[in-house]
This record gives C-alpha cells, structure tokens and sequence, in this order.
C-alpha cells in the first residue's frame, strides 16, 4: 500500500488526535497529483487514504485540462493542512484559489464550506457551499499556509483562519476562466512580475456561514510558495519568491526583515524557541 502513493510529506503533513499522520499525496501512476490525503497509523505504519478529492468535487474536475506543459493534471494543488475538531479538516486549494472545509475525515468525507470566489463556481453545483462575506475586501488568491485559531473568547462555531494571500490569480488548468472580470478581486495580480502579497485574517462563523477580514499586512510579493506564522502576539511572514522574511506585530508593524540569496524561493519560515529540546 505505502507504494500506491507520491507522498508529500516534507511539506504538507499534520498529527491528528491520535498522532497519526495525516498527509497530502499523489497516487502513483494516476493522471493527478496532490488531491489525496492519507493517513500514516504512527504504530503499525499502516496506510489509508482518507479523501480523494475527485470523489468530492467530480463535476468541477470535470471542466479541468492538463497544460501543454504538464506531466500531470495538477487540478486542485492542494498545499496545507489543518485539523478542526478531531474529524474535519481545512485544506488550502491554490489551483482554485479556495479554502476548503472537510468533514467526517475518517469515514465517509463530505464538504461543509468553500472560501472562494462565487463567480468561480457560479454554476459548478458547488456554489452553495460558500461562505458570505460579511465585509468588502478582495478574495484570497493563490494562498498558502492557511491554519486554524480556536478562540475561547468567540461564541461556539465561531473561529479564526490566517493565510498568506499570494494575490496571484492563475488557473492553468481553467484556461477558460477570466480573473481579470472576477468582481471579488481589487489590487489583484496575473503574473509573477510584480505586486503585493498579504497575510489575511479570517473570522469564520459556522452558524451563519459568513467569512470576516479582520486583519491584513500588506508584504513582499510572492506569486508562489511562503507562509505565516502567528507567535508570542507577533505574526513572522515569508515572502519566498521575494527570498525574504519578516516580523511583525500585529498592528503591521515592521520589527526586523531577513534577506538570503541562492536558490529559487525560500519555501516556508517557522519560528521556534527549541525550548526542552534533547540538544540542551
């Protein structure tokens, strides 16, 4: 079974409830890539996949189609990874520009919610799933990172969701969709030139089904990759393609900037104290 698949495990795996591993992968062989997610049991080293999103979202895989310069159908690109509860997950769907919710992980997986452009999936059978906006601001494109903030102060259902926003609108495998006419986007780019990139601020509120920008730093433009990190009230941001990362306070305060050469993009940052490590 461990054979069957691709695993993108340096990147983009978490620990569930039980420290298994759960991982985005690609099945081998298959004309996709990055649209499963397994599970790695920690004792036995057993492997089950969990979701095959061509299963979820058959009708919208449908109207996809591999770029003359692809070797396979990268039709969703899914690049992070956070647990909600014990069996629901949200997964970062670049190719799409959405953040999708995902329940009953373990069992039979369903879509609770969608972030994402409603002219996007006008008409896909799909649309229904997206969350409100509740403010005007324009939609994530691109992101990565997205991670989850439970907040005891919030009112049941209610939660936070910070991404970096890549603000790149770029289907290749919709070649048919038009984002320069999508109404949800303002200051948003096309090409990996020039532009500006942000971390975003989430406010989910599940009863309502309404999504909330509460917060937004503008940073150095990233088309692809980066992250974001929120720690000791302060949010660290990589900005990968631009090979630089920085720190902030949560006001978008500048506090120290880093710069390194070499390579193509410096693909995520994370910051750690190592306190109680073995090394010390």
């Amino acid at each position: 079974m461990f054979l069957k698949f691709m695993i993108q495990v340096i990147i983009n795996y978490i620990f569930d409830s039980n420290n298994n591993i759960l991982v985005l992968a690609s099945e081998k062989e298959a004309k996709t890539s990055e649209d499963k997610i397994i599970m790695i049991e920690k004792d036995s080293g057993n492997i089950t996949e969990l979701v095959d999103l061509i299963d979820l979202l058959p009708d919208y895989y449908s109207t996809t189609s591999l770029p003359d310069s692809a070797e396979d159908l990268d039709w969703m690109h899914i690049n992070s990874l956070a647990l909600i509860d014990k069996t629901s997950l949200i997964i970062s769907s670049r190719e799409t520009s959405t953040i999708i919710k995902l329940d009953n992980i373990y069992s039979n997986p369903i879509i609770d919610y969608m972030i994402g452009s409603d002219n996007f999936w006008q008409e896909s059978g799909y649309d229904s799933l997206l969350l409100n906006k509740t403010n005007d601001f324009s939609m994530q494109a691109g992101q990565h990172s997205v991670t989850y903030v439970e907040d005891n102060s919030l009112p049941q259902g209610q939660y936070y969701l910070y991404l970096y926003n890549n603000n790149l609108a770029v289907s290749t495998t919709r070649p048919d969709y038009d984002w320069k006419s999508d109404s949800n986007y303002s200051n948003t780019y096309y090409n990996l030139k020039k532009g500006t990139s942000y971390y975003y601020k989430y406010l989910v509120d599940e009863n309502n089904r309404t999504v909330e920008l509460v917060s937004s730093i503008p940073v150095a433009y990233s088309g692809y990759v980066s992250s974001v990190q929120e720690l000791d009230g302060n949010v660290i941001i990589d900005s990968g393609i631009a090979m630089s990362w920085s720190e902030y306070s949560q006001d978008g305060t500048l506090l120290k900037t880093f710069k390194t050469t070499g390579g193509k993009f410096v693909y995520r940052v994370f910051k750690y104290d190592y306190l109680d490590y073995w090394f010390q």
